[in-house]
């Protein structure tokens, strides 16, 4: 989703929504009701704002000829007029919001479930993926190497001197797994990653 900065009369931001290549019709249908939300509310607040602004200017200019000059008490009187005007037009605007977000309730709630869905779709590929490269059978088969080595230099669960066999497994298991793919790092975890 990219954001622009706020239109110079509505104040409303421009919003431009996101569409993955495999939406859903549930995303769409949300995605398309969010758009026109945006929409309406640009066109409501730029007609408003336009009418209160120009409503301002004949009234200051209409102080300015009666009285030579415009207070902040004339300004006053002006902005208390203006709300009681614009109060149905205001109200009917607060009706539409009101009901339009009780209506999106449940297409969110679907495009919600589609995202989980397509996240869940997404990390079992990524699995998939780096499961055919065969790093998660050469590291088996490089810990049972570590193992029969162990074992091999070991008298009845005594580890050999003449061996110089450390007990730490941990470092021999990691140079092992090192050695048996020939120089390369294992990197499926920041590759998988790499995918969300």
């Amino acid at each position: 989703m990219l954001v622009g900065p706020p239109h110079p009369i509505s104040n409303i931001r421009p919003i431009k929504f996101y569409v993955p290549a495999d939406e859903t019709p549930a995303e769409r249908t949300y995605r398309e009701l969010r758009e026109e939300a945006v929409a309406k509310d640009h066109e409501f607040w730029l007609n408003n704002n336009m009418h209160f602004e120009q409503g301002k200017m004949d009234f200051e200019r209409k102080a300015i000829q009666e009285k030579g000059q415009c207070t902040i008490d004339d300004l006053s009187e002006y902005f208390a007029k203006y709300q009681t005007d614009s109060y149905d037009r205001h109200l009917a605007y607060n009706r539409y919001v009101w009901r339009r977000n009780l209506q999106m309730i449940w297409p969110s709630l679907c495009a919600w479930f589609q995202e989980i869905r397509r996240r869940r779709r997404r990390k079992m590929a990524a699995y998939a993926k780096h499961s055919e490269q065969g790093y998660f059978d050469q590291q088996a088969d490089s810990g049972s190497v570590v193992a029969e080595r162990i074992q091999s230099n070991s008298v009845d669960g005594i580890v050999a001197a003449s061996g110089n066999v450390k007990i730490d497994n941990t470092a021999e298991t990691n140079a092992n797994t090192a050695s048996a793919l020939d120089g390369k790092v294992d990197r499926r975890a920041e590759k998988i990653k790499s995918y969300y």
